[in-house]
């Protein structure tokens, strides 16, 4: 009888790859919680998606759960697998890395050197108006957020205010169901405590070439699957593309490797994936700690299956199941990949996007290629949900070729190709 990987949120188009990955592996695909319930929902209610779960679970005979989403379901299968006793890393552990303020708290600990300056923020309390918290200019984000959402780079103290007024507004929606999930570890630090789920952190700006480390822990043995450089345009701080793989010196990759492996011994994580983003500053010898997230980046997952010719979704399902996950190595049909943002600058209307067909077309004309179209006719982009505050993505590319010249080339066709309009709002 095949082992079973019950997956949280596996949206239609990863369900032919997992299986594809299954008959490989020998494993078979659940899926549990779909896509809709654990993203880009209005609200989330942690004990409903749970008693779901669970519901979705009853009679199934299951040997590992995954996901490859960011919160709500990151925090949703170490619960569930621990119930079941399946390979998981702790709650405690997960969460101390999905709380922006806690995981500094652990990076300060461990690598204080290259973890930049941070200050929690209560955003409710008449004294955060008086005084910025950091030399200005600097970061503000809420403790827990994705896809840059309410992340406001702060230059003056009218930045300041408005971005306070902001998080305000919208804090709650994830940091609401946060803070039901904090509540159920026993015992929280006592600085994580105080500022619960719903405040924000202020964190001093910081930067170099840009990286995400992937990674995972099995069986307390911290190991490396990939790196990849992440481009940013002209404002520095809004990315272009992710290229894999990168062009990352040795010395810099071990610093990263080093400081990942203390990162997970420090907080007790095991038994699963990671990714961590740094900024190299190669002359001042620093791997800059931007952000530890607690799961795979499914943005990877195409450039490592056309570079590799596996992927860290293989990683993901192998170490949920109890194995020790297979390094990949590069036998795939490409020499480079890279995921590309098409991003709108100014609110606008869309007025024309591709339908299914017209994406598969695309898709086998400039293969190999991904196309994931975010938007649809008539959205409005000021109204979507979960954007960064300073451009609005509107559909990704994802693209492996024999150079890089040769990336950018098909990615222009691609983007002529789309026939993706849009028109300023009447």
């Amino acid at each position: 009888m095949q082992d079973v990987l019950a997956v949280v949120g596996l949206r239609p188009h990863r369900v032919a790859w997992l299986e594809r990955i299954g008959r490989k592996c020998d494993f078979e695909v659940a899926p549990i919680l779909p896509y809709g319930r654990v993203r880009r929902a209005a609200s989330y209610d942690i004990d409903e998606l749970l008693a779901e779960a669970r519901s979705n679970l009853a009679g199934t005979q299951v040997a590992g759960i995954a996901t490859y989403w960011d919160f709500p379901a990151s925090c949703l299968v170490p619960i569930l697998a621990e119930e079941r006793g399946l390979p998981t890393p702790s709650l405690r552990a997960e969460v101390s890395f999905e709380h922006k303020y806690w995981s500094r708290l652990l990076q300060q600990r461990v690598a204080p050197r290259d973890t930049p300056d941070f200050a929690a923020v209560d955003v409710f309390t008449a004294s955060a108006d008086d005084a910025a918290p950091l030399p200005f200019p600097f970061w503000l984000k809420p403790f827990k957020s994705y896809s840059g959402h309410l992340g406001f780079r702060v230059d003056s103290a009218e930045d300041y205010r408005r971005a306070l007024g902001a998080l305000r507004d919208g804090i709650h929606r994830l940091g609401g169901p946060f803070q039901e999930v904090l509540d159920r570890i026993d015992d929280l630090p006592s600085e994580v405590a105080e500022v619960g789920g719903s405040g924000a952190i202020a964190e001093q700006i910081i930067d170099g070439q840009q990286y995400t480390l992937e990674g995972h822990v099995c069986r307390g043995e911290v190991d490396i699957h990939g790196v990849f450089a992440i481009e940013r345009g002209e404002d520095g701080s809004t990315f272009t593309h992710y290229l894999y793989p990168s062009h990352v010196s040795a010395s810099a990759r071990g610093q990263m490797r080093d400081t990942a492996t203390g990162l997970m011994q420090e907080a007790g994580y095991d038994d699963a994936a990671f990714n961590i983003e740094f900024f190299i500053d190669e002359e001042a010898g620093r791997a800059w700690i931007l952000e530890v997230n607690p799961r795979i980046s499914q943005e990877h997952s195409h450039l490592m299956d056309w570079v590799d010719g596996a992927t860290n979704l293989e990683v993901m399902a192998q170490i949920a199941l109890g194995r020790r996950p297979t390094l990949l190595v590069g036998e795939g049909e490409a020499a480079v990949a890279a995921k590309f943002f098409v991003r709108e600058w100014r609110d606008a209307i869309v007025t024309s996007a591709p339908d299914e067909d017209r994406i598969q077309t695309l898709e086998e004309r400039y293969a190999p290629c991904a196309i994931d179209v975010t938007v649809q006719e008539g959205d409005r982009l000021s109204e979507l949900p979960d954007q960064e505050a300073y451009s609005y993505i509107v559909a990704y590319v994802y693209l492996g070729r024999d150079s890089e010249e040769e990336l950018h080339e098909a990615y222009e066709a691609v983007v002529d190709d789309l026939a993706l309009e849009v028109a300023p709002p009447g």
